[in-house]
């Protein structure tokens, strides 16, 4: 298995491609198993090739506005997954942009938001697809 760790600063939680919230920094691995790939009759390997990836992270200093996420969508369920962009602050890709897609978070505790509308600890997350942009 490969991982891969990257951070972001200055995070944009957008639905729909309408910005909602956002997030001081994220932190997040991509987790990507390896295959080998076998000839037939052929008991060694011929190539290694990228399997199956996972990502996962969590988001520090989160906020999102209700009034406008109320405002975008009344009298709408809450979605279950939005977007992620950020720009990268270490991992092999300094400086770029990154999107994460797919996102969504197990649980947000409405007791760990402060007076200013931050979440107090960091919220995990997972999430389905990256790109850098």
């Amino acid at each position: 298995m490969v991982k891969q760790r990257i951070s972001i600063k200055d995070v944009d939680i957008s639905i729909n491609g309408k910005i909602i919230g956002g997030a001081e920094e994220a932190t997040f691995t991509i987790a990507r198993d390896n295959e080998e790939a076998y000839e037939g009759g052929n008991y060694l390997p011929v190539e290694i090739v990228g399997g199956k990836f996972h990502i996962s992270g969590s988001l520090t200093r989160a906020y999102v506005d209700n009034d406008l996420l109320n405002e975008l969508m009344p009298k709408t369920a809450i979605p279950t997954s939005f977007t992620l962009t950020g720009t990268v602050i270490s991992g092999k890709e300094p400086a770029r942009t990154v999107t994460i897609f797919g996102v969504s978070c197990d649980s947000v505790d409405i007791n760990g938001l402060a007076l200013d509308g931050y979440a107090k600890n960091a919220i995990p997350f997972k999430a389905l697809d990256w790109r850098f942009d």
